[in-house]
C-alpha cells in the first residue's frame, strides 16, 4: 500500500481509542509496520496500514482485495440461491391449471353428493375464499 501525501500518523493508543480495541491488540497489529518517532517516546504509524492490520491483517489480502473477494463470494452465493429457487418454484400458470382441474373435480363430487343447495353453496363459498386466505387475491 502506497502512503498518500495526506497520510495520518497515529499511535497505538490513538488507534485503541478510535477502534475500541485494546492497546495491546493495536500494538500487536503494529508490530511489523514501519513507524516514525512521535512526541515523547511514542511511535507513530500510517493510520491506513494500522487499521488494515487491525481489521484485515497483514498476512492476508489488502482491504480492496478482501472487498473484491467478498463481492465475488456474494455473487456466487446469489447465483446459487437463484438456481435453487428456480428449480423449486412451480410456474404460476402450471399451478393455476392444476388448481382449476382440482376445483372442477371437487365441484363435480359436491354437486353429485345430493347435499342440500345451501350446504353446497357454503362449500363453494369456502373454496372461493381459499386464494384470499392464502394471500393470492393479487394473482387474479
Amino acid at each position: 500500500m502506497k502512503p498518500h501525501k495526506w497520510t495520518e500518523w497515529i499511535s497505538t493508543s490513538d488507534a485503541s481509542r478510535l477502534t475500541g480495541k485494546t492497546r495491546e491488540t493495536c500494538s500487536r497489529a503494529a508490530r511489523d509496520l514501519p513507524a516514525r518517532e512521535g512526541p515523547g517516546n511514542s511511535k507513530l504509524y500510517d493510520s491506513r496500514r494500522l487499521l488494515q492490520a487491525l481489521y484485515v491483517g497483514t498476512d492476508g489480502p489488502t482491504y480492496s482485495e478482501a472487498m473484491r473477494l467478498l463481492t465475488l463470494s456474494r455473487t456466487e452465493q446469489v447465483k446459487l440461491q437463484n438456481e435453487i429457487t428456480r428449480k423449486e418454484r412451480i410456474p404460476i400458470d402450471d399451478m393455476m391449471a392444476v388448481n382449476n382441474e382440482v376445483e372442477q373435480a371437487i365441484a363435480g363430487i359436491i354437486k353429485a353428493s345430493g347435499l342440500p343447495i345451501e350446504a353446497v353453496n357454503q362449500i363453494f363459498d369456502q373454496l372461493r375464499d381459499i386464494p384470499n386466505r392464502l394471500g393470492w387475491d393479487a394473482l387474479g
